[in-house]
């Protein structure tokens, strides 16, 4: 018997998530059970689409999306690529990652989610909303017309 059209707990439709550039907010992390590569953690996510319209289940209700990652924060880790890009700044030697975690929660980010080779929806970067700051421009000598 095939199955019937996926269903959240309230009767709403499973959104598709189409390929492309979304805003990510982090709703929480979760710690998972150790899996084949270790420690996880699971990023709760609020997505908002280009348009700025946020990603629900069909009857209205906020869509909750994830994906998983270590939980190292060693500097070619996903989760340290992903807390560098919501906090906007490299994280320091010493920052504590309890801090860290608390400090994510509610921060946000773009997002290039692409669909993986299981078939599913994966985010497979992460840039700051804001670009980091730069070092201010050097004002150039007003020009006197003199060489």
């Amino acid at each position: 018997m095939p199955f019937k059209k996926v269903t959240n707990t309230v009767g709403g439709t499973m959104p598709t998530i189409e390929p492309g550039t979304y805003t990510v907010t982090v709703l929480r992390i979760e710690d998972m059970e150790p899996g084949q590569y270790g420690e996880r953690m699971r990023w709760v996510l609020a997505l908002t689409d280009e348009d700025g319209v946020p990603v629900a289940w069909d009857n209205g209700d906020p869509y909750e999306w994830w994906q998983q990652t270590g939980t190292t924060l060693g500097p070619k880790s996903t989760a340290r690529k992903w807390a560098d890009a919501l906090m906007g700044r490299d994280l320091r030697d010493g920052d504590d990652g309890d801090d860290v975690a608390d400090a994510l929660i509610g921060k946000s980010a773009r997002a290039l989610i692409d669909i993986g080779e299981t078939g599913f929806a994966r985010i497979v970067g992460l840039t700051p909303l804001k670009r980091r700051a730069k070092a201010a421009p050097v004002e150039a000598e007003e020009d006197t017309g003199v060489f």
